[in-house]
């Protein structure tokens, strides 16, 4: 079978034979062509825009067309007889024109959807430009369809425009577009993840484009409303050029390197390809999706060669964000030795059977989906996870300053016995970390509420509504102007407005020495010399110290301040106050119980504790909670000690609660000059 395409001359021989099988032609397929009167037919072809398609010497189709405008090739007239299709005589033809043409710069047509032809127009690499209504009575639509031609002449000044930016090329798929312009009252689940394209500070560092598959995939929407929206708002975007149908091998090589049995599930990925092969054509560096088939297909196609990436736009966000948009949530301790937080910057595989709330999130693509709306927000939103020395995972938060409020959009510890300790410990570190950047208001946003956090939230008297808040501070007040009457009172609203500490509370206050190497174990003091507490005592708000004293306080609560002594046997002096807590319990139990009970908790080795006891083999056990190292430690030679303490202290003592207040108001005075 041989193919040949010539220009029809009126002054040939056989002009007139030829005219007449066109007409032919013409009016057996003119219910799929549109009408056209004869004198406007012979109008065109005298004007050298008729081509005639031969298959073994019979005519067997042929291609009308206008040259309108210098860069303009319209077609308005492709026709093939029904036993040519197939064949590839429409190509022929059509490349025929663009050959005759070649200052021409784009290739249109205009067809109604209901010819059922859309894939002929796509196989020329053409894509949908605008619409509009046909003239047949069933109220029909006219697609015109639009391809840019003879590009090794140069492309239009759009695109040239875009590929020659030196900022990172970034195509999107059409479910991005489709997230980003469709009509705001049509659900998509990737939508809040995808706007965060548009924000301000993305736009000076990356070029947006798109192949114009998208607008083929676009105009398939059954709603012609939400179809002409769409194409409208996003015509900002550039369409890029493609290679199609002349060169198709990127796309067939895409293609075979494809999972068979991922092609037989998602026959979209033959489409999806075409995108992928217009984007790496265009130099592009980044391809967006949100189609997890295509980012699953991608793992087979070595496009790492043409340097370009498959991404999710929040994974293109972390790539573009410089690092001063990182905020300074970062402090390296959890009070844990070897606890420390780490930014997360993608949805890792680990994340997901750590913290998913299963009767929540009832999807493990819920929890990715919801991590990956919070990594798109990177300029505002850092997410972290908290991790110890072997890796093991203990906690994951998503911090965003919103001037005096610290919103927690992700607040999840690890599950099973270790998970309440961990959030009761958790919530009074977001506490701090909002303290000291200013915040007087803390809000957990998270759907996604554990029973374990709830419940800590509770203990930790954070609203009940949603969000869940709590509003900290001032640093200090008196408990007149507090307007609180008792002890448990005091207790409570420090407890609910950390860091607030009451002052002129007249609560019972004890002095209680405490061997240096202990008050690193259990309060967390790291003077450079002592090694660190064991993993995990730090995260318990509730602690226990093992006491020979046999002053067993009833007025509780009770202050609680902690004088770091020396130690016999490191040589090691510290003889100053350095921590406060707050005593809620002290009971003498017979040495047995007491470890029987305690001793998870506590810090003393059992030959320790038995050696602490006193005749009758009993102990003081004191429980205490909200423990707070001293940012201005008090040694035992200033004044404020000598006034207060008289003689040495070798055993748990009551002091006078103005002793407590004064202390205080030494630390607020460092932290104002600070």
């Amino acid at each position: 079978m041989s193919v040949d395409v010539v220009v029809w001359d009126p002054d040939s021989e056989n002009a007139g034979a030829q005219f007449q099988r066109v007409l032919a032609l013409h009016k057996s397929n003119r219910a799929r062509l549109g009408p056209m009167p004869d004198t406007g037919f012979r109008d065109r072809a005298k004007h050298r825009g008729l081509l005639i398609g031969f298959i073994d010497d019979a005519i067997m189709g042929y291609v009308l067309y206008d040259v309108p405008r210098s860069n303009l090739i319209k077609l308005v007239h492709v026709c093939v007889s029904h036993q040519s299709r197939q064949t590839g005589i429409a190509r022929a033809m059509i490349e025929t024109a663009i050959e005759l043409h070649p200052r021409r710069s784009l290739l249109t047509a205009s067809c109604r959807t209901d010819y059922g032809i859309d894939r002929f127009w796509r196989s020329l690499g053409m894509h949908v430009a605008s619409e509009r209504a046909g003239r047949a009575l069933s109220g029909s639509i006219l697609m015109n369809w639009v391809k840019r031609i003879n590009t090794q002449g140069g492309l239009d000044l759009l695109e040239t425009a875009t590929l020659s930016s030196n900022l990172p090329l970034a195509v999107l798929d059409t479910n991005v577009v489709g997230d980003l312009f469709l009509p705001p009252e049509i659900r998509r689940d990737h939508r809040d993840e995808t706007a965060e394209l548009q924000a301000d500070w993305l736009q000076p560092l990356v070029t947006f484009a798109v192949s114009g598959e998208v607008d083929n995939e676009l105009s398939q929407n059954q709603d012609p409303t939400t179809r002409r929206h769409v194409r409208a708002v996003s015509q900002h975007l550039t369409r890029l050029s493609t290679l199609r149908p002349n060169d198709r091998s990127l796309e067939d090589a895409l293609l075979s390197a494809t999972d068979p049995n991922l092609v037989a599930r998602d026959s979209s990925l033959r489409n999806d390809v075409l995108h992928i092969a217009d984007a790496i054509h265009s130099g592009a560096d980044f391809f967006v999706t949100n189609d997890s088939n295509v980012i699953l297909a991608s793992k087979g196609w070595t496009i790492g060669e043409h340097n370009i990436r498959v991404v999710r736009p929040h994974q293109l966000i972390a790539a573009l964000s410089p690092e001063s948009f990182m905020t300074d949530f970062r402090s390296s301790l959890i009070d844990d030795g070897d606890l420390e937080w780490f930014v997360v910057a993608d949805v890792e595989i680990e994340l997901e059977p750590a913290f998913r709330v299963y009767d929540i999130e009832g999807k493990p693509s819920i929890f990715a989906q919801r991590l990956r709306e919070l990594l798109a927000r990177r300029k505002t939103v850092t997410v972290q996870k908290l991790a110890d020395a072997q890796g093991n995972l203990w906690a994951l938060a998503a911090w965003e300053l919103d001037g005096a409020t610290l919103r927690l959009p992700l607040l999840r510890s690890i599950r099973g016995e270790r998970g309440s300790t961990v959030a009761f410990q958790l919530l009074r570190y977001v506490r701090r970390v909002a303290w000291e950047h200013g915040a007087t208001r803390l809000e957990i946003t998270d759907p996604a509420i554990s029973a374990t956090l709830d419940a800590a939230l509770t203990a930790d008297k954070f609203s009940t509504a949603v969000p869940r808040t709590a509003t900290l501070g001032p640093a200090t007040a008196t408990a007149r102007e507090l307007v609180l009457t008792s002890a448990a009172e005091v207790a409570l609203a420090e407890r609910s407005r950390w860091p607030l500490v009451v002052r002129e509370a007249g609560m019972a206050t004890y002095l209680i020495p405490i061997q240096p190497r202990w008050a690193t174990n259990l309060l967390g003091l790291n003077d450079g010399l002592i090694s660190l507490r064991r993993r995990g005592l730090g995260l318990s708000r509730e602690l226990v110290y093992f006491s020979g004293s046999r002053i067993v306080p009833q007025d509780l609560p009770a202050r609680v301040l902690w004088y770091a002594t020396s130690d016999d046997k490191t040589r090691h002096t510290i003889q100053r106050i350095v921590a406060r807590s707050l005593m809620v319990e002290c009971v003498r139990l017979p040495t047995e119980e007491a470890l029987a009970r305690f001793s998870k908790v506590g810090v003393l080795r059992k030959s320790e504790i038995q050696a602490a006891a006193d005749r009758d083999g009993k102990v003081n056990v004191i429980r205490f909670e909200d423990t707070e190292l001293l940012q201005r430690p008090i040694s035992r030679h200033e004044e404020i000690f000598k006034r207060y303490v008289k003689g040495r202290v070798q055993s748990m003592r009551h002091v006078d609660p103005q002793m407590f207040d004064e202390i205080i108001a030494l630390q607020q005075d460092r932290r104002l000059a600070g």
